[in-house]
């Protein structure tokens, strides 16, 4: 997800802001036969609109042994069709199927572990690059990208989170219809080619952000412990063992149980028609067969009954995380503790910020997030920082508990209340000049909490909050008891020791 909120606040374009005090008084919708919802707002001082699809999909509904499968199938969905990605799919499907069949019987090895056959292990392998050196005669690699290029589509990308994966692209209004043709041709007929190539790519991609990488080795390792059952435990990259055991029919058994349209929306935002946009939705996506409810998470996280803890050793400097657990994005509790976010740690004037790093010198940055690592079930207030030498994340743990204690005790001024209300509405807003940033608000609200003004709502609920809520909330959920700690120290200094 942190990718593809990068991405989505990088591209904001020059259109003017929403008006209004909702989505839903410009956006249209309709929902097709088969379930599939779509969301129109129709802006035309540019030529272009922003395409999105939303799958209710993310790295929380995997099963385990498959984790990372949300993440992984968001790579395959930019392989292509039988049509598109390839130069004769009646030619390439033969080695594609002898692909799979050796695939399997590598999978079944890694799945032995240590009792695993090295030899065996390293013949497959081999015969797997053969046959994927003898496949790309056929390819046409990344054509889904080059058809959107040379028809002026730019900001194509995906991203996959913990509750969500969402696909989208910028194009010009009259290739409206191109955007259509394409998607409904690649989440109806995939062809996951590539496929035993991507999984090696995910491979590294698990060690550069999550082995090799002080925030994510550190962050697997506090979710864990954080979340004793409930499947937020895991990160959306996936544990490398399960990696290593994709199978094709594991694959396609994710996609047929997902990417359903009763578990999709679209949203289209930009220089277009309701009308032409409905046409061309029943044309190419009302045949898509509409699935059984997908499974989705029925685990309830126990109680922590008692503070948790766990330190970490890595060639970095020092940080901390430190996480609380919290009520689940409906409940007004869940508002407060984003406004208490912003009081913390929204800018160089929050407390924790001008105090612990502008002044104090104690740390070289700190935040707060509320919702973390997702907002579709109960999750996490979490706290990050890095010290600053000599400091030591205990010396900083301290210090941002002296300040959790002052919020049960005194309360905020009006001051910063002013300051909670503004800086939301400026975050709600801020946004909104572009296409698909906008899209992907009205989707999140639509397919996380059945309302695309959810936001909205917030914002206005937020400026009733008081400071007696405040530290009422606080009072019950910065306790000990409910109190995660993860802390990584630096390698060389405890060799050192």
């Amino acid at each position: 997800m942190k990718k593809l909120l990068f991405v989505l606040l990088a591209i904001f374009i020059a259109v003017p802001l929403v008006s209004g005090t909702n989505f839903s008084e410009k956006t249209k919708e309709f929902t097709l036969d088969n379930g599939l919802k779509f969301f129109v707002y129709e802006r035309h001082q540019i030529p272009t609109f922003a395409g999105m699809l939303m799958v209710k999909v993310g790295s929380v509904d995997e099963r385990k042994g498959e984790t990372g499968m949300a993440h992984f199938f968001e790579h395959m969905a930019f392989k292509g069709t039988t049509v598109i990605g390839t130069r004769n799919y009646e030619k390439e499907k033969p080695l594609l199927d002898e692909m799979d069949k050796i695939g399997d019987k590598l999978a079944g090895e890694y799945l032995k572990g240590t009792h695993a056959d090295i030899n065996a292990v390293q013949l497959y392998r081999e015969q797997l690059v053969k046959l994927q050196e003898e496949a790309l005669q056929y390819v046409i690699k990344d054509e889904i990208d080059k058809i959107y290029a040379e028809n002026g589509g730019e900001f194509l990308n995906a991203g996959t989170g913990n509750d969500t994966t969402t696909y989208f692209v910028m194009l010009p209004s009259n290739r409206l219809e191109l955007w259509f043709l394409i998607e409904s041709e690649r989440f109806k007929n995939p062809v996951l080619r590539e496929f035993y190539s991507e999984r090696d790519v995910i491979a590294e991609e698990r060690r550069m952000y999550e082995d090799n990488d002080p925030e994510g080795y550190l962050s697997e390792e506090f979710y864990n412990i954080a979340f004793l059952v409930h499947p937020y435990r895991h990160s959306v990259v996936g544990y490398m063992e399960d990696i290593q055991s994709y199978t094709k029919e594991k694959a396609v058994n994710f996609y047929k149980t997902f990417y359903t349209p009763n578990n999709m929306m679209a949203a289209i935002i930009g220089d277009v028609s309701f009308d032409e946009v409905k046409e061309l939705a029943e044309k190419y996506f009302s045949d898509m067969p509409t699935g059984s409810e997908p499974p989705h998470p029925v685990f309830i996280e126990p109680v922590q009954k008692g503070e948790r803890k766990v330190k970490v050793k890595f060639d970095a400097e020092p940080s901390i995380l430190i996480g609380y657990h919290m009520p689940p994005y409906t409940e007004r509790d869940n508002i407060v503790m984003e406004a208490i976010g912003i009081v913390l740690a929204a800018g160089n004037s929050s407390r924790l910020v001008r105090d612990l790093v502008t002044n104090k010198k104690l740390a070289i940055s700190i935040s707060a997030n509320e919702n973390d690592p997702g907002a579709r079930y109960e999750s996490l207030f979490t706290i990050s920082g890095l010290p600053r030498f000599p400091n030591t994340p205990e010396d900083l743990e301290e210090a941002v508990n002296m300040h959790l204690e002052k919020l049960k005790t005194e309360p905020v001024p009006k001051k910063e209340l002013m300051k909670i209300i503004n800086q939301a509405e400026a975050s709600l807003y801020r946004g909104m000049t572009s296409n698909i940033y906008l899209g992907w608000r009205i989707l999140r609200g639509a397919l996380l909490f059945n309302d695309i003004d959810a936001e909205f709502k917030r914002v206005e609920l937020m400026k009733t909050i008081t400071p007696e809520e405040i530290m009422a909330v606080a009072n019950k959920i910065f306790v000990e008891s409910n109190r995660t700690v993860g802390i990584l120290v630096k390698k060389e200094k405890e060799a050192e020791q």
